[in-house]
């Protein structure tokens, strides 16, 4: 049986629909987009919005819709080679007064979003991190650490005088020492 009262039950119920409501918004997802604000102080106004869509229409280059709000234009795409293409051509035909970058738009209905849904902003972590490649020249690396191991090996075994003479050779240093008394106080 159900220990509830009507209105204990009814208030669930709301806040079960309520919750599903804003909800809602993370299960329509994101669109690819492009977005393009102005470097400076200077506004983005409508003229800008027709010579980026005549640009990409130009260019044959398909997007879902294109919009001017809170002084920047998002356009969306709906793939990611049209994303990536637009964002390198509006980046070279558009100069360094704007500043155009690849985004994620909402794509909530404007019903839902008159009414305060928004998508819950996902974390880099909880969309699938950063990738970062990080590409190292290692034979100028090893040259620099030979360098510096060098010089510190030379003031050392200077101090001690120990050696007799210290050279690089290749990825190597070979030291000679005068006595094998040195080489082994070394």
């Amino acid at each position: 049986m159900n220990h509830y009262s009507g209105l204990r039950n009814a208030l669930i119920a709301f806040f079960l629909l309520l919750s599903a409501l804003y909800a809602l918004p993370n299960i329509f997802g994101s669109d690819l987009a492009v977005q393009v604000s102005s470097a400076g102080d200077a506004a983005i106004e409508q003229s800008d919005l027709t010579k980026i869509t005549a640009t990409l229409k130009q260019k044959n280059i398909q997007y879902k819709s294109a919009a001017l709000s809170n002084r920047r234009i998002l356009v969306r795409f709906g793939d990611n080679a049209s994303q990536l293409s637009a964002k390198d051509l509006l980046k070279t035909e558009l100069g360094r007064n704007y500043v155009v970058a690849l985004n994620l738009a909402p794509s909530v209905p404007q019903w839902l979003d008159s009414l305060g849904g928004r998508a819950m902003s996902l974390g880099l972590d909880l969309r699938g991190g950063v990738h970062f490649l990080l590409e190292v020249d290692m034979q100028a690396v090893l040259a620099m650490s030979i360098d510096k191991y060098y010089n510190e090996l030379r003031t050392l075994l200077r101090e001690g005088r120990l050696y007799k003479s210290i050279k690089k050779e290749g990825d190597s240093i070979a030291i000679r020492f005068k006595t094998l008394e040195l080489k082994d106080k070394a």
